[in-house]
């Protein structure tokens, strides 16, 4: 790890040490049939620690040494994979479309993955890659993710594993596994942050113009997700305003408003579009924000629920027993985060 300011040192537990020079060694598993933001993503999250302050050495591994990548595009300079890989920190695999995997390369790639993982700190699988960790027989007994259409095959490829639907990334051992496609960017901020520092992982958000740096608890398919599989481009424009400000104290009648409906039949409107009345949709948003804030700060869940648009405590507490079967208390104690006491990871400027 770089000695430069605001990065702390970083020595894992099962690798050599660090000096005060060494950078962070990442190898890139580059297979056919790669999804292009599952490896762009994370690296730029790379490129942009590398640019502030971190020393990081990249090497890009793979069954062949050029890969189709997307139209015309081919990506080359890839090495072939070593029978033994050396001591890597980290090692990234992007996912696959699932029409273009070549069954004697993943084949490959699985035998070299088992025979390799011990030469790694951390295995951090983008969306579909986490099957190929499931054919390995890596993930008996460990908590993983994938993305939400291929849970299914992956709980089949793996019927020892502990498949969560309910999360964005989830980290166990020395795997790190998450559900794609954007998702490699907050799985990878995520890692960076546990080894170079918070105030890293904040500046490279900064730097990336990211809107909130998720904590992998919220659910693949969210509350900002929602009530959006209609084609009514009046609703959408109403949710969109919402969900650009689930705090402030909307009224159904300015929503009418904007989407140019009488309330009445906007409301109707809103609920068969949805499945659910405006109120409870803009509930659901100030639940969802509520619940980041509650592990990424230590706020008060009165100071929460001021943030969020309850207004106070009990109306939080009163749409909270709506819909969650835990109290707060208990939920906040199940979803540990790097909390900041002072200011809310949300919203950040460019330096």
């Amino acid at each position: 790890m770089s000695g430069k300011p605001g990065v702390t040192s970083f020595r894992p537990l099962n690798s050599p040490p660090v000096g005060e020079n060494a950078p962070l060694r990442v190898a890139v598993l580059m297979m056919p049939g790669q999804v292009p933001l599952d490896l762009i993503g994370p690296l730029q999250v790379l490129h942009c620690a590398e640019r502030l302050s971190l020393s990081v050495e990249i090497s890009y591994l793979g069954p062949s040494t050029a890969l189709e990548w997307l139209g015309p595009l081919t990506l080359g300079g890839i090495a072939p994979l070593p029978l033994e890989l050396s001591h890597h920190h980290l090692l990234l695999i992007p996912g696959q479309y699932r029409s273009a995997v070549d069954p004697l390369a993943q084949r490959a790639c699985i035998e070299w993955l088992r025979a390799n993982v011990n030469q790694v700190d951390t295995m951090m699988t983008v969306c579909s890659a986490t099957l190929l960790l499931a054919e390995g027989g890596l993930l008996d007994g460990r908590r993983c993710t994938t993305h939400h259409t291929l849970l299914d095959q992956l709980r089949e490829k793996a019927p020892k594993a502990r498949v969560q639907g309910d999360c964005i990334f989830i980290e166990d051992g020395r795997y790190l596994t998450s559900a794609g496609i954007s998702t490699g960017i907050d799985t990878m901020l995520h890692w960076l942050t546990r080894v170079g520092g918070h105030a890293l992982g904040l500046s490279v958000a900064r730097e990336m113009v990211l809107y909130l740096r998720r904590s992998g608890q919220e659910p693949q398919l969210g509350a900002w997700l929602e009530g959006r599989n209609h084609v009514d481009e009046r609703i959408h424009r109403v949710q969109d305003a919402i969900c650009a400000a689930p705090a402030k104290a909307w009224r159904a009648e300015v929503l009418a408003c904007q989407a140019a409906m009488s309330e009445r039949h906007f409301r109707r409107q809103f609920k068969q579009l949805t499945g659910m009345q405006v109120s409870d949709y803009i509930s659901g948003l100030r639940l969802q924000r509520a619940k980041t804030l509650m592990v990424e700060t230590t706020w008060t869940l009165g100071r929460i629920a001021d943030e969020t648009g309850f207004g106070d405590e009990r109306q939080f507490r009163r749409c909270w027993a709506r819909l969650e079967t835990r109290p707060p208390s208990e939920w906040r104690r199940a979803h540990p985060g790097q909390a900041v006491a002072t200011t809310a990871p949300a919203q950040f400027e460019l330096p």
